[in-house]
């Protein structure tokens, strides 16, 4: 095992994911799970009708939280207007964990570059492994500013996104840290617009800038995929945000200081979705989590297969971050009830759906109901799923419409039909994998985007630091 991961271990104790993906916590929720499902089928007018119940009751939150976010809300987005300069500007540490990366990186590299911010107070810290050779030929293809720093890494378990960001964390030198995936291409003024949203308050804050995908008109999956994050960061965390309500980070664009990021823990190596797992800890240290108004564009998947892979990959880390910290996010200070209602509820009923989608066709299938109430109860389940489907058609046109994506309407419903077999899929899928590889992680197939405008400061070579083994 990695000695940092070792180290975080100690650190987080009971509060690593480590702890529930283990073959004991794992055996004991798949035997949890296994017997439900048996004794609801077995007695189907005493634990059968409970369970349908509860899951009927979480399709309809999870709908209602849809329904909310895109027609009840009436939060407006606040002014993009920031200050130009101020008395003193922080430092910044830009990390950038990569893993088999190519000509997509020099982009990234690009954008960052061109950040309108004083180069003294900004540093990169870019991860790799010693092992990947993909990334570091693609690295020796490139010039980078003096500022940049490759740091290299072993190649030992876990392989995750967390434990490259921990190496980089112990070399960082910046008063504030942000996170940069290979596709990022933030707008110029981000950091600024960070710096003055710090310098302007009392409370001790992350914020979390906004992400919309650059290539919606790929695929059909991109085009679902685009209309979802805009739905997510335009509508629901930004409801959250003016609301002053927790929300879970993204995994990149996010700004908070290293004093804040080490008080919580940093980083969990053991989790696939550190990002998510991060939020918690930072709101159980009282650090407030807020919308910054600034945009990060990145691509997205655009084939079934590799889209499936990702939303495996985070509805698994998800699940574990409950397993971790719902318990104790409950007794602990930072969230409040309705805080920790809106954070964890709707991820709750979220991880509960492959379950129930699971159980209610075997339910229904297996056990013995009488005709007439077997009728009432796949009629209501339609029902919901046509009131669902045109929900979805709706937003969706919405969307479109504000992404400038042009689809027929039917194109659109269609579109919502099938992105809705893909998220069963994934679901299931994370179930499986919670059970038999909880550590496995997806690497995101990152396509490469135009290219941003070559800067006009000098390029030198990188500089070097070598962890060893």
């Amino acid at each position: 095992m990695d000695r940092y991961a070792q180290l975080q271990l100690s650190i987080l104790g009971t509060k690593s994911a480590f702890v529930k993906i283990q073959w004991p916590t794992r055996f004991g929720v798949l035997v949890c799970w296994v017997l439900a499902t048996c004794l609801g089928i077995l007695y189907p007018f005493t634990v059968g009708m409970l369970l349908f119940s509860i899951g009927f009751i979480n399709y309809v939150l999870l709908l209602s939280f849809r329904i909310n976010n895109n027609f009840l809300a009436k939060t407006k987005t606040t002014s993009n207007s920031y200050e130009t300069s101020l008395i003193e500007w922080p430092s910044f540490s830009i990390i950038v964990p990569l893993k088999n990366e190519s000509a997509v990186i020099e982009g990234t590299f690009r954008a960052i570059h061109a950040l309108t911010y004083p180069t003294h107070l900004k540093e990169v810290i870019v991860v790799v492994e010693e092992t990947d050779a993909v990334t570091q030929e693609s690295l020796r293809k490139l010039t980078l500013p003096s500022y940049f720093h490759v740091l290299y890494i072993p190649e030992l378990p876990p392989y995750t996104k967390g434990r490259a960001l921990v190496h980089a964390l112990k070399i960082a030198t910046g008063e504030y840290v942000t996170v940069y995936d290979a596709e990022s291409r933030p707008e110029p003024s981000q950091l600024q617009k960070a710096a003055f949203a710090f310098a302007n308050t009392q409370e001790e804050l992350c914020l979390q800038a906004k992400i919309h995908i650059s290539n919606p008109n790929i695929s059909w999956v991109s085009r679902q995929f685009a209309g979802e994050y805009y739905e997510w960061y335009e509508r629901h965390m930004q409801e959250l945000s003016s609301q002053k309500l927790p929300f879970g980070l993204g995994g990149n664009s996010f700004f908070v200081s290293k004093t804040n990021l080490e008080k919580a823990g940093a980083w969990d190596p053991f989790n696939v979705t550190e990002d998510a797992e991060l939020s918690v800890r930072l709101v159980q240290n009282n650090v407030k989590i807020r919308l910054l108004e600034s945009v990060t564009k990145e691509s997205c998947p655009d084939k079934i297969n590799d889209w499936i892979n990702q939303r495996t990959r985070w509805n698994k880390g998800l699940f574990i971050t409950q397993l971790v910290h719902l318990k104790s996010s409950w007794r602990q200070g930072g969230f409040g009830l309705e805080g920790w209602l809106s954070f964890w509820v709707p991820m709750m009923s979220a991880a509960m759906v492959p379950f129930f989608n699971i159980y209610i066709p075997l339910y229904l299938g297996l056990s013995d109901i009488p005709y007439p109430l077997l009728i009432l109860m796949n009629v209501s389940l339609w029902i919901l799923l046509a009131f669902s489907l045109g929900c979805s058609w709706i937003i969706n046109l919405k969307s479109y419409r504000q992404l400038s994506i042009q689809k027929s309407n039917f194109g659109v419903f269609f579109d919502a039909i099938r992105y809705l077999f893909l998220h069963f899929a994934a679901g299931f899928k994370s179930y499986v994998e919670y059970f038999f590889a909880p550590m496995h992680w997806h690497k995101t197939i990152h396509n490469e985007l135009p290219q941003p405008p070559t800067p006009s400061q000098e390029e030198i070579s990188p500089q070097k630091v070598l962890v060893s083994t």
